[in-house]
């Protein structure tokens, strides 16, 4: 790696730690808040609701095919992870855990076997079966 390279990836971590050396109180007291979690919580929300609908998307555009195929899979397996992932949100707190738990586990088992599937048909893909 070049000098340059290496300048620009330690700014890249030295840069924010000089940033907020002297916030620190400011920001324990917004993590008290609970403002970090609610931003972290809704902006995985976002990013896998906006990456399962890319990927569902860009399956259909292929109108059908192996990869079309593959991708039709891929998305499925994404959304059943991505229901999973929603279940556990303090919105369905009136709903028995043990249920919930059941369900969660339940889709994150399908959605993980489907997304194997798809990996199994890009497999044969790729060499050529």
């Amino acid at each position: 790696m070049s000098p340059m390279k290496h300048l620009a990836l330690l700014s890249l971590v030295l840069l924010p730690a000089v940033a907020f050396a002297g916030v620190t109180d400011t920001l324990l007291a917004l993590d008290d808040s609970g403002l970090f979690s609610s931003i972290s919580l809704w902006s995985m929300l976002i990013v896998a609701f906006v990456t399962s609908a890319m990927v569902w998307v860009g399956g259909r555009k292929m109108h059908g095919g192996v990869l079309g195929q593959v991708l039709t899979y891929f998305s499925i397996g994404m959304s059943l992870v991505f229901v999973g992932i929603v279940l556990e949100m303090p919105w369905f707190s009136n709903i028995s855990p043990l249920y919930l738990k059941l369900v969660h586990d339940s889709l994150f088992i399908v959605g993980y076997i489907v997304m194997g599937i798809a990996a199994s048909k890009l497999l044969k893909v790729i060499k050529g079966e």
